[in-house]
């Protein structure tokens, strides 16, 4: 599972990062390639012109082998996925064991130049070359030894099939055989004179051979007799192959950008059309994958063309450029400019992609370029050579100095006002975009200037070689700073209107925050001699130097960080087009774009996703890689071990749904995040309480619960009663049977553990008795009487009249008071509850005969209640007279009552809020009497 936090990491500086991410070659390399071999479909190996290149992607990307080598090789061969042998000028020999990626140089026992290679045996190979050698080796190309069979002209190429058929074929005809493996050896008759360059046999036991001015045989009898293939093309043919999908499909390659193809065992050929990228370009090498119609063709200047139809069609994959490229200014992302040797100038508006072709009218060597925009810019060269455009280089103006000192250094204040500085110390400055110089500037120093810039109109600095830098206000006379270094100074940077940089040789780089006043040195990784430097702003920077080193600051210089450039070919000039796209030119037509994106994303978290409190390991596939770090974060728990790489050990901390997250962080940012979710738990705990009710009833079904946790078991335990459903879980049902003080008990288990048991006591009650005899007249008059019966702690009582009066008071209690207003025969009851409802009734009949009186005034005439009815629950009584009363009480209509006031001497109205809706009864006593009157709460 995976997930995207782009809040997850704040990068920061990992100290010790090398190589963050790697630079992406734009376009091939401008040397010869002279020989190709497929491994298997998607692993292949070029050698040639002091070059080695092997590919992994089926020849999507090609990565140049780091190793130094000052000769060209001709001629390469894998004899399985690892072991392999190249062979070139000198009599080099060159085995890896590797599959190509690094090489180790053999003693070879001659200085012949090597120009064929062939697997004669399991662990035999043959070399041929200049002058008839022949080179054999039997382990695998371990060493070598020489053959001595007489020949002495020069021999190209070599073939052989298992049953130990072999031929070679060198210059002005001469082809040899051997049916014994190499042991000895016959030379052929062809009838011609014309080199032959190149020797195949098919399955069947044909043999072809090509070379010289279109030159093209075959043999149907090992070589007695041969017949001459007409070619469309006449050009000198470098390699012939065979398809592995039909042998009948035979292909050459050659001069010109040529490629022909039979169909028909070589008896006709045709010429094929090839990418007009190579117009002008030798194809000197050819080679199918294993067992597939999918060919590769190289040759001149790093080019590269490929067919999936076994040489059908060609399609265009790579070119170089023959050049030592000294300068590249970027105006945007992916608009820029690349020049070097013999006026070679090229824009691309796609990052180096494509190139376009805006060289100068004179093949001179450009040594610095400074554009203004896109179109307007100048480039320089030796002898005060300097050229101007306003269109892209679409045209070049010629705006040289009359000085015969290169110019090695620009700086444009506006594309009409420009300085420049060269050798020896020379500076110069226009106001009319070159047309005219004034060098009469005082320099005072006779060191080569390599660049100069401004911070304003006024303050500018240059710097030099021997560690000068000159300094000026005004720019007529320039000061000599104290020297910080003897290293030369290749290149400056300026960062803000005070601030600059510098590098030069050895590492040395410099800083000043004052407007080039004064410098300090800073440390530098490498003792690299670094050749150029560019700032996007004062803390984003890159460097470049000598054997493709380059170096990244993302903090203006304190702190740098190896790029792996892949290259060992020195990088020139290098510069920003954006934050993120940062461009490196150099020698042998290297080209490189680097891009900084985070990386990508990782594998799968791998680790239990349910644990307990305590350690647990977690892995992922992926392994740290230079240039990145792995970054594990945990919710829920703590890393105690492995930080960094791709196993930790976590102490979970906290139970619950927690998580692992991890993700790759290399210089450019954090890539996507893989994470865990893991549940956490615990040995259970018996802190939490029991929830349900503590008093119950008999027969009562009653629910009682505990928080349900994931993966935990539940036991319960029941005294006095009936667990009928639930054992188990969190919740369970029990039915009491047994009146009294009974207990649940529980215990919780998880694969943690088991908790100690937890006890929650339950009172078992029962419905109330019959109460005792009601104490009161049985025989009254009309009017107050009063009646009760003995109570027993926690009951209420429920009184009743049948009929013919009321209840006064003590509704709920004990005690009451009764109003007989009827005469007649009614009966009084009163009935016992508690939590369990109610009991049976006590009954006490009573019988009520008209007995006289005076009716009391009790002044109800003037009271008033009101509103009545209400809607909020809040009335008022008022009554001139109404302190003849002590008192007021508020009963519900089912006679509860509800609460009670007293009158004090002097109040006219008291107030009652918050009153419940339904009828309300309220009664005013006194000592005249009792009075009720009723209001209604909606």
């Amino acid at each position: 599972m995976r997930i995207f936090y782009p809040f997850l990491i704040v990068l920061i500086f990992f100290t010790g990062i090398s190589q963050a991410q790697t630079f992406t070659r734009m376009q091939s390399w401008g040397l010869d390639f002279e020989s190709i071999f497929w491994i298997d479909e998607n692993r292949g190996v070029i050698v040639g012109e002091r070059l080695i290149a092997y590919t992994e992607d089926g020849g999507l990307s090609w990565k140049e082998v780091l190793q130094e080598f000052d000769f060209r090789f001709n001629d390469v061969i894998l004899l399985n996925e690892n072991l392999g042998i190249a062979v070139g000028e000198g009599g080099r020999i060159f085995r890896t064991s590797d599959g190509g990626k690094s090489w180790a140089a053999m003693q070879s026992g001659t200085d012949k130049d090597l120009l064929g290679l062939e697997k004669t045996g399991e662990n035999q190979l043959l070399a041929v070359g200049q002058d008839g050698l022949l080179l054999q080796s039997t382990d695998s190309g371990q060493s070598w030894s020489s053959q001595n069979a007489g020949f002495t002209t020069q021999l190209n190429q070599i073939a052989f099939q298992e049953n130990g058929l072999g031929l070679i074929c060198g210059n002005q005809g001469w082809v040899a055989k051997t049916q014994n493996g190499g042991a000895s050896w016959e030379v052929l008759s062809t009838g011609i004179t014309e080199n032959l360059n190149t020797i195949e046999i098919d399955p069947s036991g044909r043999i072809y051979t090509a070379g010289e001015g279109g030159t093209i045989l075959y043999s149907l009898d090992t070589g007695k007799t041969w017949t001459k293939v007409l070619s469309p093309v006449a050009v000198d043919f470098h390699q012939l192959a065979i398809s592995p999908m039909d042998q009948r499909i035979v292909v050459i390659t050659g001069a010109e950008n040529t490629v022909i193809r039979s169909t028909n065992s070589g008896q006709t050929f045709s010429r094929i059309n090839t990418p007009t990228q190579g117009v002008g370009r030798t194809i000197r090498s050819l080679s199918f994958k294993p067992q597939l119609g999918v060919a590769y063709a190289v040759g001149q200047d790093g080019f590269s063309i490929f067919s999936n139809n076994s040489g059908g069609s060609w399609a265009f994959r790579m070119a170089g450029v023959r050049n030592n490229f000294k300068s590249v200014d970027f105006k945007n992302a992916n608009f820029g400019f690349v020049a070097g040797e013999k006026g070679q100038v090229f824009v691309s508006s796609n990052g180096f992609t494509t190139l376009i072709n805006r060289s100068l009218p004179e093949q001179t060597d450009l040594l610095s370029m400074d554009f203004w925009n896109t179109g307007f810019g100048y480039v320089s060269s030796s002898e005060g050579k300097m050229y101007r455009t306003s269109n892209t280089g679409s045209a070049w103006v010629n705006v040289s100095a009359q000085t015969p000192e290169s110019i090695l250094g620009f700086y444009l204040f506006a594309p009409s006002v420009l300085y420049v500085t060269g050798t020896n110390g020379y500076m110069a400055r226009s106001f009319d975009s070159g047309v005219t110089w004034d060098d009469n500037i005082a320099t005072n120093t006779e060191e080569d200037l390599k660049d100069i810039t401004y911070f304003d109109f006024q303050v500018g600095f240059a710097i030099g070689n021997k560690g000068q830098i000159s300094w000026s206000f005004g720019g007529n006379e320039w000061e000599n700073l104290p020297k910080l270094t003897d290293e030369d100074l290749n290149a400056l940077a300026k960062l803000d209107s005070n601030t600059a940089v510098i590098v030069g040789n050895k590492g040395v780089f410099l800083k000043s925050f004052d407007k080039a006043r004064t410098w300090e040195r800073f440390p530098f990784p490498q003792e690299v001699d670094l050749l150029s430097v560019d700032f996007w702003d004062t803390n984003l920077g890159f460097v470049s130097g000598k054997n493709g080193k380059t170096f990244q600051t993302k903090d203006g210089g304190a702190t740098w960080f190896e790029i792996n450039s892949e290259t060992l070919r020195d990088l020139n000039s290098i510069n920003y087009g954006d934050p993120d796209n940062i461009y490196a030119v150099g020698e042998d037509g290297t080209i490189l774009r680097y891009s900084c994106v985070p990386p990508g994303d990782l594998g799968e978290v791998l680790g239990s996703v349910s644990t307990c409190l305590g350690l647990s390991t977690y892995t992922i596939p992926d392994s740290p890689q230079a240039g990145s770090e792995i970054i594990w974060r945990v919710d829920g728990g703590e890393i105690t071990s492995g930080q960094g790489t791709n196993t930790i050990e976590v102490n979970w901390t906290l139970p619950g749904r927690n998580a692992v997250l991890v993700s790759r962080v290399n210089f450019c940012g954090a890539g996507e995040t893989s994470f865990l979710e893991v549940q956490v738990s615990e040995i259970p705990s018996n802190n939490t309480p029991v929830t349900g009710m503590g008093a119950v009833c008999l027969e009562e079904v009653t629910t009682y619960s505990l928080p349900n946790r994931a993966g935990v078991n539940y036991t319960w335990t029941v005294t006095g009663g009936e667990l009928i459903s639930g054992q188990g879980t969190n919740e369970i049902q029990v039915r009491w049977t047994s009146p009294g003080l009974q207990s649940l008990f529980i215990v919780q288990e998880n694969f943690c553990g088991k908790s100690g048991e937890l006890s929650t006591p339950v009172q078992v009650s029962t419905k109330p008795g019959l109460p005792a005899e009601i104490q009161g007249e049985a025989l009254v008059g009309l009017g107050e009487q009063s009646y009760e019966i003995p109570t027993l702690p926690g009951l209420d009582y429920r009184w009743t009249v049948s009929g013919g009066g009321r209840i006064l008071s003590g509704q709920g209690t004990g005690r009451i008071q009764v109003a007989w207003e009827s005469e007649g025969d009614f009966e009084l009851s009163v009935e016992a509850q508690n939590a369990c409802n109610f009991g049976p009734k006590r009954v006490l009949p009573v019988k009520v005969n008209i007995i006289t009186g005076n009716e009391l005034n009790t002044g109800a005439g003037n009271l008033k209640i009101y509103p009545n009815p209400s809607f909020t629950g809040n009335i008022t009584l008022e009554s001139e007279q109404l302190d003849q009363w002590t008192s007021v009480e508020f009963f519900t209509s089912s006679g509860q009552r509800i609460r009670e006031k007293s009158i004090q001497k002097g109040d006219t109205f008291i107030s009652a809020d918050g009153l419940p809706k339904g009828l309300i009864l309220i009664q005013l006593t006194g000592p005249k009497g009792v009075i009720q009157k009723k209001v209604l709460i909606l």
